[in-house]
């Protein structure tokens, strides 16, 4: 059996795609949440969601909690300007039943997978919808025990893979889908087949990605700076970088 493990889509439909074609032979789907904002198409993912819901396990991000309540996300201060543009675009876009269905999912669940105890939230078992988990030793090690100590701990939310064993726990960040922020413009996410874990990356069409912010309605400085994180895996422009710090 094939899990693929996703996180972090943001409205990145392209990105999305491009995952599924690589990895087509998969049997389940584990999605660490955010589906939606930062990307063009929200509706699109939200939409291919709710199709594969039935098939494995979906949690709630902070953004999908922010678009089904209309409350702040809490986003990293450079990027908080364009979550509340992006926000405001994908409650506009999404029917009623695609921000139910956001409203629906849990930010953490455990389960049993191969025979492995397994703990999945979107950003750590402390604070499964807004902490940003750091990689240090101390910070991994006092999550793992918030969990239960499980055979697999599973986490998003940093857009930053990682995958680390820790006593009797393997620790796995399958990075973002939609919006990197290693420096790699490729789509992140992690594939589980025959007993392990394995982070995997897949270059994309970001250029159908920028076309797509056309329709959006967003505006230019906005969408520039949006354009720009894609192009470059994470780095926001410099002005806006500058402006977001004071």
């Amino acid at each position: 059996m094939k899990i693929l493990i996703l996180s972090d889509i943001h409205g990145n439909w392209a990105a999305l795609q491009s995952v599924l074609a690589a990895e087509a032979d998969y049997d389940k789907i584990l999605c660490l949440g955010d589906l939606v904002d930062y990307g063009p198409e929200p509706a699109e993912c939200v939409a291919w969601a709710m199709r594969e819901r039935g098939n494995f396990l979906f949690l709630q991000g902070n953004h999908d909690w922010g678009v089904a309540s209309k409350m702040d996300p809490r986003s990293s201060p450079p990027f908080r300007k364009l979550t509340a543009s992006t926000q405001a675009f994908s409650i506009e876009v999404l029917s009623e039943e695609m921000v139910c269905f956001l409203r629906s999912l849990l930010p953490m669940d455990s389960f049993e997978m191969f025979g492995k105890r397994c703990v999945a939230c979107h950003a750590a078992p402390s604070d499964p919808l807004f902490r940003y988990l750091r990689t240090g030793e101390k910070d991994l090690a006092n999550e793992i025990v918030l969990a239960g100590s499980p055979d697999y701990l599973f986490f998003g939310h940093t857009h930053w893979s990682l995958l680390k064993r820790m006593a009797m726990t393997t620790i796995v960040n399958p990075g973002s889908v939609g919006q990197p922020k290693d420096g790699d413009t490729r789509a992140a996410y992690a594939v589980w087949q025959d007993g392990a874990v394995e982070l995997r990356r897949v270059a994309y069409p970001i250029e159908e990605t920028v076309k797509a912010y056309a329709r959006t309605g967003l505006t230019s400085s906005d969408v520039k700076s949006l354009i720009a994180v894609l192009r470059t895996g994470g780095t926001l422009p410099s002005d806006v970088a500058q402006l977001a710090s004071r």
